[in-house]
């Protein structure tokens, strides 16, 4: 007498595919977490004055899959001025788009948009560095726990 299955390659394949999605959710929930992290750093900490807010509003990021935004996050600073901040936000998503267009797998993009921002970090002021180096920092740990939470899973 042999060993009948209760199961198909097609149970499996389903299976396995669902873990995958699920893996793959739980990559975008970090990566927004962290892209949080990352725009609330550059915005508190940033290292010029503000004149009308279209720097700032130009900051921002999206969570990339396969080339395809699925979480964008960008939006007005407080205080800026509306014609500028709408400009600003534009920037931003609209350089969020071109970078994250080109991305395999999973991917953040942390950006500000206006053409000037470049100019702004040579002059030695903060608009990205800082958040830079948070995500650094953070990446690792947050990936670190990624994989011990899969580790797990699969026990």
């Amino acid at each position: 007498m042999g060993i009948t299955a209760n199961f198909t390659k097609d149970d499996v394949k389903a299976r396995f595919d669902a873990f995958l999605d699920e893996i793959e959710r739980k990559q975008i929930a970090r990566l927004q977490r962290l892209g949080e992290m990352c725009l609330i750093e550059a915005r508190t900490n940033k290292g010029y004055m503000m004149q009308t807010g279209a720097l700032l509003s130009s900051t921002g990021y999206s969570v990339f899959v396969d080339g395809v935004a699925v979480h964008p996050q960008f939006d007005a600073a407080s205080g800026a001025q509306s014609d500028a901040a709408a400009k600003g936000v534009k920037a931003g998503q609209t350089l969020a788009d071109q970078i994250g267009k080109e991305t395999k797998g999973v991917a953040l993009v942390v950006v500000a948009g206006m053409n000037y921002a470049a100019y702004v970090e040579a002059k030695g002021r903060n608009v990205l560095t800082s958040a830079e180096h948070l995500a650094e920092r953070e990446l690792p740990r947050m990936l670190e726990k990624l994989i011990s939470s899969i580790k797990r899973a699969a026990e």
